[in-house]
């Protein structure tokens, strides 16, 4: 294997590599869901759980707050973040392409706004709304198992993103 295929924690002679570990004991979490369209984002919610218990949150530490759609998502989120309360807010929401544009508004404002929050860099926000041109998209991608799962996805970055944040001391 070269050099440049292996997997390596560091990147050169001299160079180190920083990486949060997928360690959430001690660290509170809020999930941020949009009602809009449950019957996936129920399924979103049930994956960023589960990564959020085997990572080690403790129950006590996981608050939900629901949204009523994947627009109001980021004004939820800001709101959490500027509490102070959280290492770190996951937002899951599923926009499904109809016959109009509203779509395109719709899931691009939320990617706009919660992108923002997260570069501001103040805690992370992760990025779990699905943007899905049917309902079975929507709904393979909110699998039950978690490889399949984008709320578990969001639910680990959040987590690997927080004991990043805490390693630079920026919180």
């Amino acid at each position: 294997m070269s050099e440049l295929a292996s997997k390596t924690s560091s990147y050169g002679t001299g160079a180190r590599a920083h990486e949060g570990a997928l360690q959430a004991g001690g660290r509170r979490f809020a999930v941020c869901a949009a009602r809009f369209n449950d019957n996936v984002v129920g399924r979103l919610v049930a994956g960023a759980r589960l990564a959020l218990r085997e990572a080690g949150a403790a129950e006590g530490d996981v608050e939900l707050f629901r949204c009523p759609g994947a627009m109001e998502l980021g004004g939820l989120a800001r709101r959490l973040v500027d509490s102070g309360r959280f290492a770190g807010v996951i937002c899951l929401g599923a926009v499904i392409r109809g016959g109009t544009p509203h779509f395109d508004l719709v899931a691009g404002e939320a990617a706009r706004a919660i992108g923002a929050l997260a570069a501001e860099g103040r805690a992370p926000v992760s990025f779990g709304v699905l943007a899905c041109d049917t309902l079975e998209q929507a709904l393979a991608r909110s699998g039950e198992k978690k490889e399949d799962n984008r709320g578990y996805d969001a639910a680990m970055v959040a987590v690997e993103m927080a004991d990043l944040y805490a390693q630079l001391q920026l919180r």
